[in-house]
């Protein structure tokens, strides 16, 4: 089955049970396997929700909200109904963000600690849990008007967006196979949730179709109502179109590396390439980090969860891809790097040290003349932004982009940008 559903007890209010119905429902049209974890505690920390895929796990809090959501990093969470009255959300205990930051350290401490009790040596001595996401999941949907103030640690997405969220992103260095996710519920004592797998499961299968009347005679009832008429009719003209389209000349067939068309009004699925929906459609707009720091004993570096408040564990350095803009006949990458460390440290914006390819197997060399500027240089405490250049325009049916960082600043990283919505 697609999806599982685990849980360490069953959710006493039905709010909650319908939610975690909700989740299991938009994941099980994803190809793949998702385990939900629900409802079940670590060292004593109950946590609302975990999401675990092949190449991610989330770690995410849960909030049912009739409204309007306000709030920040810091202070309470409110709710403004449509009449205007404000509720709090959480009363008397943390808002939701420093609530699945609080999951995050306890769930993510439990699976490096326990990693070798599920995954092979090799895989346990590369693998680190802190690159788990973290994630507020705002139920049915995010109300117009919102207004969420939060940093980079945590992102919020309403419940609506989830399926879309689990395609497109990514824990760097979890890479799971079937055995060893479900391995982790049964390391946290949870059991399957029996009783709602069943109704995913049912809803899943096809219905049972009534047997067909005869054609004819069903043909005769329709020719008794108005509605049979006018369809009668508009098959005719549907007819009379599809003789037309079979018997014109071929349109030319597109290359597979075609430059992208952008066409004004509003386009087809097939016809532009679409980074996020909510910005462009030819422009993708979300941050993707990678965090690396050094580790002096073993003379190498290592990937940190970017934004791990423990001491002596946030990374050392941070490059982001901020944006990729293919709304023209070139690409522009938006980078930008934080240097944490008390040396200088660069992000050259060359060919030689970025390569990007897509899932056709075309490349996309950087023109070194074009970068703004050549070379990303950061001092110690700084953050520097700078544009890498392809004077070449994205493949129209390209889904995804790889970007490969080969040498600077820290060795190899990898970028994966779902082109597609």
């Amino acid at each position: 089955m697609a999806v599982q559903v685990w849980i360490g007890e069953k959710p006493e209010h039905p709010q909650e049970r319908r939610a975690i119905l909700g989740v299991a429902q938009a994941l099980e049209k994803l190809e793949g396997l998702f385990l939900i974890l629900a409802n079940f505690s670590v060292n004593g920390r109950n946590i609302d929700l975990v999401i675990i895929k092949h190449d991610a796990i989330v770690i995410i809090e849960l909030k049912h909200c009739d409204g309007r959501v306000i709030g920040s990093v810091n202070g309470p969470w409110i709710v403004e109904g449509r009449n205007g009255e404000q509720k709090r959300l959480n009363p008397g205990r943390k808002n939701p963000y420093n609530q699945v930051i609080s999951y995050f350290h306890a769930l993510t401490n439990f699976l490096n600690e326990h990693r070798r009790e599920f995954l092979s040596e090799q895989k346990a001595n590369d693998v680190d849990f802190r690159t788990c996401k973290r994630l507020i999941v705002i139920a049915p949907r995010i109300e117009e008007g919102s207004q969420l103030d939060l940093d980079w640690k945590v992102e919020v997405r309403g419940l609506d967006e989830l399926p879309a969220y689990m395609i497109t992103e990514r824990s760097s260095e979890i890479e799971l196979t079937e055995e060893e996710m479900l391995a982790i519920p049964k390391l946290l004592h949870c059991t399957p949730w029996t009783e709602l797998n069943e109704v995913v499961q049912e809803e899943r299968a096809a219905p049972t179709s009534a047997p067909a009347q005869p054609w004819p005679v069903r043909l005769r009832q329709a020719l008794q109502t108005t509605t049979g008429r006018l369809a009668v009719v508009f098959a005719s003209i549907a007819l009379f179109l599809l003789l037309f389209l079979l018997f014109r000349p071929p349109a030319a067939i597109p290359r597979p590396d075609a430059p992208l068309t952008l066409i004004a009004g509003t386009p087809a699925d097939s016809a532009i390439l679409s980074f996020n929906t909510t910005t462009s459609f030819c422009r993708w707009n979300t941050y993707q980090l990678v965090g690396k720091r050094w580790d002096s004993a073993e003379q190498r570096w290592q990937s940190v969860a970017v934004g791990e408040a423990a001491t002596g564990t946030a990374p050392d350095i941070i490059v982001a891809l901020e944006q990729i803009d293919a709304c023209g006949d070139r690409i522009e990458l938006t980078w930008s790097i934080q240097n944490n460390t008390t040396r200088p440290v660069s992000l050259p914006l060359r060919h030689d040290n970025i390569k990007i390819s897509d899932g056709l197997g075309n490349d996309y060399p950087l023109a070194d003349g074009d970068s703004r500027p050549a070379i990303i240089s950061a001092s110690p405490g700084t953050r520097q932004r700078g544009i890498a250049v392809v004077r070449r325009p994205l493949a129209a049916n390209a889904s995804t982009l790889r970007i490969n960082l080969v040498e600077q600043p820290f060795g190899e990283a990898s970028f994966i940008v779902a082109l597609q919505p």
